[in-house]
């Protein structure tokens, strides 16, 4: 598959490839995956980057890249279209923009010519955010008390002008300021703040203890102190305040690795596989925040079967219909029911792969109207807008059309054989539609498509 998307390089580590026949020397190497992702059509699953392409690509699913970073290419050699990508987001958060889908050329061979993208016209939200203006001041509160310093405030509104699509203004609504009264209060006593703790009794917690280790921290009344005159309320409360260390961990056990396994067999009877093997962070296991393990649980070799996967087939397009015909009949322009088809081929089945499932050739009842003289036509009504054309860069549009069509004859649902099939015509007519809009075969409506992403 040739596309743009790129993949993180693999992990560093050595790999030994395991064969059950030579391996030619001669040969480039690729990166080789296991699987290609369906969503963002790039190579998963790294198994090695000392393969070639001709043993990577024994399995027609596996995945490679000719360099790190590079150019993801599925195996198979028949290659196939994708389906299309979800519909992107919206090229812009308000008003109209478009969403844009891809598919891809899977395989080392070449696609028809096919459209790749596709743009259709969106909104998310029909207008954009417009944020509002501060109204001025409004007038001071009275003070918050009848003695002393208090606090006053004052208020503002988001009102000129108000904000609208979900704007605001950006601020503080409410002012403060100190107020005083110049009359005297008492002074009634406040705690200062919580001193810092102190060091916990242990460092940690023993197991299987049911007490746990204290810390202490204090502060005073004076913050401030009580007034003498007039008098005021001592401090309520105590001045000390024990803690339970509860957070201290108990004293960690670091892990270490059990033996490694004996190498798995090899994961696939095709193509290139693993061969693995294991090991368990539990001699001891790490308790109560020990350090864990160091290195990795389990260690691969890649291994070559040198036998090639199954290919499943692939179908070609069909074919155009052929002219409409019966044998021994002449149906031209006559109420006569014919017969046409067309044809598909299966393509790339290969060492026991599954042939396409389904019809090799496809049939159906028609009439023969080539060249017949209809006179009048028809127009047909507005059909749908289409999606945005081109899809990506400038100048692109919708359009919509009523088209001049044949007033087909009221032929019998039937053609003469001994099923009944539905009726299709074949062929171009002679026939004209009286003037529309100056035109007698076709009339176009456009309308632009906005904010389209430039071309990559």
């Amino acid at each position: 598959m040739a596309g743009r998307f790129q993949v993180p390089p693999p992990p560093l580590r050595l790999l030994l490839v395991v064969s059950l026949f030579c391996v030619p020397t001669d040969m480039a190497n690729v990166f080789c995956y296991t699987a290609m992702d369906d969503k963002t059509f790039s190579c998963t699953d790294f198994l090695g980057d000392n393969i070639t392409e001709e043993d990577c690509c024994l399995n027609p699913k596996y995945c490679f890249q000719r360099e790190i970073n590079g150019i993801s290419t599925l195996c198979r050699t028949v290659s196939v279209w994708s389906e299309w990508t979800d519909w992107s987001s919206c090229s812009v958060s308000c008003r109209e923009g478009v969403q844009q889908r891809r598919r891809f050329c899977l395989g080392r061979g070449r696609c028809l010519r096919m459209e790749s993208l596709q743009a259709k016209p969106c909104v998310e939200h029909p207008c954009c955010q417009q944020d509002g203006g501060w109204s001025s001041w409004g007038p001071w509160d009275p003070c918050s008390v009848t003695c002393g310093v208090g606090q006053q405030r004052r208020q503002r509104t988001c009102s000129q002008p108000a904000p609208s699509c979900g704007g605001q203004c950006y601020g503080p609504q409410e002012n403060h300021q100190e107020c005083n009264t110049k009359q005297t209060c008492p002074t009634h006593g406040s705690w200062s703040p919580w001193g810092a703790w102190g060091a916990c009794s242990e460092t940690c917690r023993r197991e299987g203890s049911e007490r746990s280790p204290i810390r202490r921290r204090g502060r005073i009344c004076g913050s401030p102190a009580p007034s003498v005159i007039p008098p005021g309320r001592e401090c309520a409360g105590e001045g000390e305040d024990i803690g339970h260390c509860d957070f201290l961990p108990h004293c960690p056990v670091a892990g270490n690795w059990g033996p490694w396994s004996a190498f798995s067999p090899c994961t696939v009877s095709c193509g290139l596989g693993k061969l693995l093997q294991r090991r368990r962070c539990d001699q001891p296991a790490p308790r109560h925040d020990g350090a864990p393990c160091l290195g990795p649980d389990t260690n691969q070799k890649v291994c070559n079967t040198q036998l090639p996967c199954p290919v499943d087939g692939v179908w070609t397009p069909w074919t155009r219909w052929s002219n409409c015909e019966r044998k021994r009949t002449k149906i031209h322009c006559r109420r006569y029911g014919g017969l046409q088809r067309k044809t598909r081929r299966c393509l790339g089945t290969d060492h026991g792969g599954r042939h396409c499932h389904g019809q090799i050739i496809n049939q159906r009842a028609c009439y023969n109207i080539d060249g017949c003289h209809y006179g009048k036509g028809v127009w047909t009504e507005w059909g749908s807008w289409s999606l945005c054309t081109p899809s990506c860069g400038v100048d692109s549009v919708q359009l919509r059309k009523r088209t001049c069509e044949p007033d087909y004859p009221d032929y019998p649902n039937e053609t003469g054989y001994e099923e009944k099939q539905p009726v299709f015509f074949w062929g171009v007519p002679e026939y004209e539609c009286d003037e529309l809009e100056g035109q007698k075969n076709e009339v176009t409506r456009s309308k632009p498509c906005h904010n389209v992403p430039e071309c990559d």
